[in-house]
């Protein structure tokens, strides 16, 4: 095992029980207000760990293309969940505009900027992963007949 997918599967694993900890903690608590934080915060623990595991796998194995079909799929989820993260994002900052409560303020703050790197993340992943490697039919009949001196003509 490469020593990157090593450390990332460590990385990985510390979030797990980092996440477990957060969530006990959780537990434990009476006040609604922390609990939902560090439920949050173990669910973002809980997501890095996945996100390692994934990189672990993207630097040490060969990724399968993405089909056509996938790709739309990919694409209408995407720009939907982009409309979506806009308007939560608006909503947000509108709390912090009408809100004078310093502990809403800090909360409605941390939701906001978690929308804001929802929206672009899902930008760069239609782009920089989903477009990316996706093959398609034209990319086939490319492979196929680009570089053959007959183009499909009797001959060979």
């Amino acid at each position: 095992m490469s020593s990157i997918k090593k450390d990332l599967l460590e990385f990985a694993e510390l979030e797990e029980k980092y996440a477990e900890e957060l969530r006990e903690l959780a537990k434990s608590l009476k006040h609604p207000v922390l609990r939902a934080i560090f439920e949050s915060i173990s669910k973002d623990s809980e997501k890095h760990s996945a996100l390692y595991k994934a990189i672990a796998i993207l630097v040490s194995e060969v990724q399968p293309f993405i089909s056509e079909e996938d790709l739309v799929r990919i694409t209408a989820t995407i720009e939907k969940h982009i409309k979506l993260e806009s308007l939560m994002l608006e909503r947000a900052r509108g709390i912090l505009l009408k809100i004078e409560d310093p502990r809403v303020k800090l909360l409605a703050a941390s939701i906001a900027d978690d929308e804001s790197k929802h929206h672009k993340l899902l930008l760069s992943i239609k782009t920089g992963i989903a477009e990316a490697e996706t093959f398609t039919e034209s990319m086939l009949w490319d492979l196929v007949w680009k570089e053959s001196p007959w183009h499909g003509a009797p001959g060979g």
